[in-house]
């Protein structure tokens, strides 16, 4: 049975009830009650203060510890509490805008995240010391690193880059260039400057990938470093007779191209080829992020995080 303090005085007043007991015995366990009680809250967790809140999502004191040490593990020298406080507010603010579009984050979620980063990291040395951080806290390696790692993963590649009507803008201003190039491929440097496009002779080889005509492939990327992208263009294309254009958009991950096709050199194709970058990440991550409401109650990590964190102007902070 466990000794509580309660017990020990009681224990105390029963002894003096039966004349077992004197004042003296009764001040001896009422002292050690005392000692007792004191050891007991002692051995009990602290009370973990809430630093900060994004949106509903609270942040605590003990979650910037933690976030810090992980920060000093990446970048050696970087380990401020402030910096950790910053990589969670981004963190969650992800999160929050995850969750907004109908993604649902919790704890199997990322219990599947955890296996995926110990499947395929590479940099299991790193991945150690990380995890060293946190020791048998498991619940705190999930909700201040892994949740992290997912919901700036899923929200940048899945969805961002993904997500037709982001960048419908950018989709829109090639599509309308196509048309014109398809009826007159003539036309194509013509159109694309009335489009306020610009239009690059590309070489697409087989063997030494995509790189600017004229110029030496071996002073680019290694050779064939591109060679998975050239494979792509040389099929969509194949068909085509010189001069022609490809009828369709090619999405890329991070832009959308059109290609008029001009003829071979050996087993290469010259192309003349428009591109246009998808939109900004941080401007539409920005305008969905910027109305979420984030609240710092630790003062002096408030003051650090406005002075230090140049994005932060951009945060929706409230009192």
């Amino acid at each position: 049975m466990k000794i509580t303090a309660d017990h020990l005085l009681c224990r105390a007043i029963l002894r003096l009830r039966s004349g077992q007991g004197s004042t003296t015995t009764l001040c001896k366990f009422k002292l050690a009650a005392i000692l007792t009680t004191l050891i007991l809250l002692s051995s009990l967790p602290s009370c973990a203060k809430k630093a900060a809140e994004v949106g509903d999502i609270p942040i605590t004191d003990k979650d910037v510890k933690y976030r810090a040490q992980v920060a000093e593990v990446y970048y050696p020298g970087s380990g401020e509490e402030y910096v950790g406080l910053t990589q969670l507010i981004k963190g969650y603010l992800a999160e929050t805008v995850l969750e907004s579009l109908g993604h649902r984050v919790d704890r199997d979620v990322l219990e599947q995240e955890a296996k995926r980063i110990d499947d395929n990291t590479q940099a299991a040395a790193v991945l150690e010391k990380v995890k060293s951080v946190f020791a048998t806290n498991r619940k705190a390696y999930l909700n201040t690193f892994v949740r992290v790692v997912y919901a700036e993963r899923v929200l940048y590649n899945e969805v961002f880059l993904n997500t037709k009507r982001i960048h419908h803008k950018e989709w829109k201003k090639v599509n309308s260039f196509l048309q014109k190039a398809v009826l007159f491929p003539g036309l194509f440097t013509k159109a694309a400057e009335e489009s306020g496009l610009e239009v690059r002779k590309l070489v697409v080889s087989p063997t030494h990938g995509i790189y600017p005509y004229g110029e030496n492939p071996d002073e680019h990327s290694p050779p064939g470093a591109s060679s998975g992208l050239a494979e792509r263009i040389i099929n969509l294309i194949s068909s085509l007779e010189p001069g022609q254009v490809y009828e369709e958009i090619i999405v890329w991950l991070e832009g959308f191209e059109a290609i008029k096709f001009v003829g071979k050199e050996g087993e290469d194709f010259i192309v003349e080829s428009v591109r246009v970058p998808k939109r900004p990440y941080d401007d539409w991550f920005w305008e969905q992020a910027g109305v979420i409401p984030v609240q710092i109650n630790d003062k002096k990590l408030k003051a650090e995080f406005v002075e230090k964190v140049g994005w932060g102007k951009q945060l929706n902070l409230v009192e």
